[in-house]
């Protein structure tokens, strides 16, 4: 199977779930095309049989790998037969055969002494005497089923954008989430490093019963405690990560849902980071919100193409 991208082409976002249906009318009767797609982490295609016409499989494939980037994908093609239908196959009798079988059946019935009548509908009945000619019907039919198809892909992407536009949406309202969290937590980290100056002053002035400390220790102190759980870094990624998330969704091109998915997965990681160094509960409660939005949007992401 043939591997074609949509890479560096900007389209828009979409589901890998949806449905398509269509048909096409032809001198041989109405061609019904459905396709269903669901997630899947590649390409993959499956078509019935139509009719036994297995040739015709590949190039349905074909068709749906210029639309198709990734998904499984499921191809019914059905005919209906109506009206004054022409046949796929020509149905001939091979009088050669036949002539074969009566001289076969009347030389047993005198060897035999057999008496009764040899009908036309026994003849008929025989193996070889009636035969279906099929020959260039894939090439007589194809057209008509390539059009169906197209009509039923057409259907297929509209339904998957539509759900892509709506997944979009819930992404960016979660990334705002989380960009509101990432503020409160840079206003949290300052908050905390003073909160941990008059902490520990206090309890300089407890221990030694001083009214006044020692300026210098307690500003090393609090300079070491600084940097132990300094996140600007982390903060400073991840707001990256967020930018680079929307810039995706708004600009899709490619395999954009794998995309997503390992910025997601990086998202995951500076969050992690940010609360193993949280020396805070604001900031601590910030990250299990992140945390909870970014396993939303990961989940979701399952069922982008």
């Amino acid at each position: 199977m043939k591997d074609k991208k949509r890479s560096a082409v900007k389209v828009p976002l979409r589901s890998m779930t949806g449905f398509g249906k269509a048909r096409e009318k032809s001198p041989y009767g109405t061609i019904t095309a459905e396709i269903k797609t669901l997630n899947h982490k590649h390409l993959s295609i499956s078509c019935a049989p139509f009719e036994g016409l297995f040739l015709l499989e590949e190039r349905l494939q074909e068709v749906m790998e210029e639309k198709v980037v990734r998904g499984k994908v499921f191809v019914q093609i059905s005919r209906s037969l109506e009206g004054r239908a022409k046949p796929l196959r020509k149905l001939e009798i091979n009088k050669r055969v036949a002539e074969e079988y009566l001289k076969k059946i009347q030389a047993l019935q005198k060897g035999l002494s057999l008496k009764g009548e040899i009908k036309i509908q026994d003849v008929l009945s025989l193996p070889g005497v009636l035969e279906q000619n099929g020959e260039g019907r894939e090439e007589k039919i194809w057209p008509y089923v390539k059009k169906a198809v197209e009509k039923a892909l057409e259907k297929l992407v509209k339904f998957r954008e539509a759900e892509g536009a709506t997944l979009a949406k819930d992404f960016i309202k979660r990334l705002a989430r989380i960009r509101d969290a990432v503020k409160g937590i840079k206003t949290s980290e300052k908050a905390s490093v003073n909160d941990f100056r008059d902490r520990l002053g206090e309890k300089i002035k407890a221990v030694t019963r001083s009214k006044e400390v020692d300026k210098g220790r307690l500003e090393e102190e609090v300079a070491l405690f600084a940097r132990n759980c300094d996140i600007a870094e982390e903060l400073v990624r991840l707001e990256n990560h967020i930018d680079s998330c929307e810039s995706a969704l708004k600009n899709p091109e490619g395999d954009v849902g794998k995309k997503l998915d390992f910025i997601a997965q990086e998202m995951h990681r500076e969050t992690n980071t940010i609360g193993s160094k949280a020396n805070d509960f604001r900031v601590s409660n910030a990250v299990i919100e992140i945390k909870s939005e970014i396993e939303k949007i990961r989940e979701q992401l399952k069922n982008i193409e």
